[in-house]
């Protein structure tokens, strides 16, 4: 009897291993926050493999692709600052949907011009990735929306597949842009940089359905504060006094007593870090800088971009070696 039962527990060892007990109770929103971010990353991948072969094409130098990788990351640091430092305020399904409209905006631009300057602004004001990793800010929004939606004794098993589905995201990305490549410079007339566009048109589609999945997410991923503000009562339009200029002393004074002044909600979220939190986030921010520095020097586009000028790989053939080391 135990024989016949041990593949059962083992099964169910298994499922509370990969927290698959946890994900099937997660919620529609949680299911939509990880959708999102796997497709996300597709986008990203596919556009890695041939950003940098994308600017080669259209004639422009080493420098000036060095250049807009550096001024592309750079922007991309003060745009997620700004939104994520906001997004409680604005909402965070307000600043999700902001970044996808901004990625949709991005991938047409690159997809309708050569002109270098509109392309620079766009990768730095919109979301494209140089590196095929996570960029803009969705990741600190999901990730904090994920912690509000979820048990914490349920995190790690979601942030889990939050994680693993990503990188399965850029690994897919990788194989299947290197293959689309392939068969679209195959088709007679299609040139290089068609089958490039091409891309970033499908980059373009991405932006769009990420946009419309925002609008499924529910009013439980919005922090507590937006929520309390979103349903305060109006204030009353009565203005005449009730008791026609005969208050109380007590109703006088208070009414001339000043109102207390409102913290300023850019700054409240970086005040609401605890002294010990800080220290803590100071040491791991400085772990973060130092492994960015060194994979700043080599960005997978520009790995791939090598790649391709040293060996002179079919586009699939590429896709699919970086796909696997991903």
């Amino acid at each position: 009897m135990s024989i016949q039962n041990a593949p059962v527990r083992a099964a169910q060892w298994l499922g509370r291993e990969l927290g698959l007990a946890t994900m099937k109770q997660a919620g529609k929103d949680v299911y939509i926050i990880i959708l999102a971010r796997y497709i996300r990353l597709f986008a990203y991948g596919s556009v890695a493999l041939i950003l940098a072969l994308f600017f080669q094409e259209q004639g422009f130098s080493d420098e000036q692709i060095g250049l807009f990788m550096s001024l592309t990351l750079l922007g991309d640091v003060v745009v997620s600052l700004l939104l994520t430092l906001v997004a409680d305020t604005l909402g965070r399904r307000r600043t999700l949907l902001l970044g996808a409209v901004s990625m949709a905006i991005s991938g047409a631009v690159f997809a309708t011009t050569s002109n270098y300057v509109a392309l620079l602004l766009a990768a730095i004001i919109g979301v494209i990735s140089p590196s095929g990793n996570e960029i803009g800010p969705f990741r600190a929004v999901e990730e904090s929306t994920l912690a509000h939606l979820v048990a914490e004794d349920k995190r790690s098993d979601v942030y889990t597949w939050y994680v693993v589905l990503a990188v399965l995201g850029t690994s897919t990305g990788l194989a299947v842009g290197g293959v689309a490549v392939d068969n679209l410079q195959a088709i007679e007339g299609w040139t290089d940089l068609d089958a490039y566009r091409a891309i970033f048109w499908i980059y373009t589609g991405v932006g769009c359905i990420k946009a419309l999945m925002t609008l499924f997410l529910s009013q439980r991923c919005e922090h507590s504060d937006w929520n309390d503000e979103r349903n305060k009562p109006a204030a009353s339009p009565e203005t005449e006094p009730l008791l026609n200029g005969h208050e109380t002393e007590d109703s006088s004074t208070a009414a001339r007593e000043p109102s207390p002044k409102k913290s300023k909600r850019f700054w409240h979220s970086l005040s609401k870090i605890s002294k010990s939190s800080r220290i803590t986030l100071i040491k791991l921010c400085s772990l973060f800088f130092l492994d960015s520095l060194g994979s700043g020097m080599v960005p997978f586009s520009l790995i791939n971009y090598y790649m391709e000028r040293k060996f002179d790989l079919p586009k699939g053939k590429l896709g699919g070696i970086m796909s696997a080391t991903w």
